[in-house]
């Protein structure tokens, strides 16, 4: 008799955490970056699958400028080659934990002549939610220039645990269609 509402009580609070676990895996995120915690950050991070992201999205910007540099320039292929040499230390900037914790204190990354700089957001605003039963999106939005935001993409990892994979960023958005 006892046994019925036990069960319809314990798959609530299973639905319950399943529905819950993104937002808390972002809650520990933020807590980890307050507290100045690499390690603890770390732990939320599917390094591989952020860097190869990252790395993708540096390799679009860096094909677009230099299909446009190729056209007006014998030179071009030189810098195909330069450019591909310079992927590694524009990710190893980002994907990192003190890059993660940047971006996670309201700085957009953006790649420039020398490296990858961090360029302020000013006052931010954060937006999260569901884009999808695998992917959970925290939005971290400017509020002087909306267009200027990062999403920090989380992917589901088993059934309950989540980790950053993947990042919007304002900058590889004006490359994709």
């Amino acid at each position: 008799m006892l046994v019925k509402p036990l069960v319809i009580a314990g798959l609530l609070a299973l639905g319950g955490w399943y529905y819950y676990a993104p937002y808390y895996t972002a809650s520990q995120m933020q807590v980890a970056v307050e507290a100045r915690d690499a390690d603890r950050l770390a732990r939320h991070v599917d390094f591989p699958a952020l860097r190869e992201d990252v790395r993708q999205s540096l390799n679009e910007v860096l094909a677009q400028e230099l299909a446009d540099f190729r056209r007006d320039n014998p030179f071009g292929g030189l810098g195909v080659a330069v450019a591909g040499a310079l992927l590694k230390p524009l990710v190893d900037a980002v994907v990192s934990p003190a890059g993660i914790a940047t971006i996670m204190e309201g700085y957009i990354p953006e790649p420039d002549g020398r490296g990858m700089s961090f360029t302020s957001q000013g006052e931010t605003r954060i937006r999260m939610g569901y884009a999808g039963l695998d992917r959970f999106v925290v939005t971290i939005e400017s509020e002087r220039d909306p267009i200027q935001q990062v999403d920090l993409i989380l992917h589901r990892q088993g059934n309950f645990s989540w980790k950053l994979a993947s990042l919007g960023l304002p900058w590889a958005a004006e490359v994709r269609p």
